[in-house]
């Protein structure tokens, strides 16, 4: 009777210990996936961000109002830096409604405007790209940081640190503060001016 109870118990715990093995074997194996999809993800960007965040990385000859200097654009940070020689160390051009920069043949003014439906406000440097008289339109280079992303599963790597760049259209009529333009409609108000769409898009 004895031998009989204790065969059942060893039947009993065959599957007991047949399934908590198989959960360690899956654990073990969930736990290599990760770690390798972490290392991957660490090779992947090497720690630096992707991405640029300066229009041009280099200083390149420009004009604050009608003084020249070597300018670099920040976009990510919306702030032109500026130094007298190369071998100097760099400034920031003070953000003024004032100031008119002139960098890669380019003019670019700092000026009050509104997103999309006028919900978001904002200061910053916008290009003019065209003077109509009573109309004037603006391109906004735009960069924005997205932080690292990692995906809990094992399928995905996930995203390294990256900086995302857009370019923004603005239509300034008369003295109003510039608001955003969709591309589409941008291209619409070119034809029925008859004009071409400047710049590229």
């Amino acid at each position: 009777m004895v031998r009989i109870l204790v065969l059942v118990g060893i039947l009993i715990s065959l599957p007991v210990q047949s399934q908590q093995s198989l959960r360690t074997m899956l654990g073990d194996s969930v736990n290599t996936s990760y770690k390798l999809k972490s290392d991957r993800f660490r090779s992947m960007w090497s720690g630096k961000i992707k991405g640029e965040r300066y229009y041009n990385d280099t200083f390149t000859p420009g004009k604050v109002n009608d003084s020249t200097f070597l300018l670099r654009y920040d976009q990510y940070a919306d702030q032109f830096e500026f130094k007298k020689k190369f071998e100097q160390e760099e400034d920031l051009v003070e953000r003024e409604l004032s100031v008119v920069i002139t960098y890669d043949s380019l003019k670019f003014y700092f000026l009050p405007y509104y997103y999309k439906n006028q919900k978001k406000f904002n200061v910053g440097y916008l290009n003019l790209v065209d003077d109509l008289d009573s109309l004037k339109i603006y391109r906004k280079y735009e960069v924005t940081f997205r932080p690292a992303t990692f995906s809990p599963t094992t399928i995905e790597i996930g995203f390294p640190p990256r900086y995302i760049h857009r370019k923004l259209f603005f239509i300034q009529r008369r003295d109003n503060t510039p608001v955003q333009i969709g591309k589409r409609k941008l291209v619409k108000l070119y034809e029925s001016f008859q004009m071409n769409v400047k710049g590229e898009f």
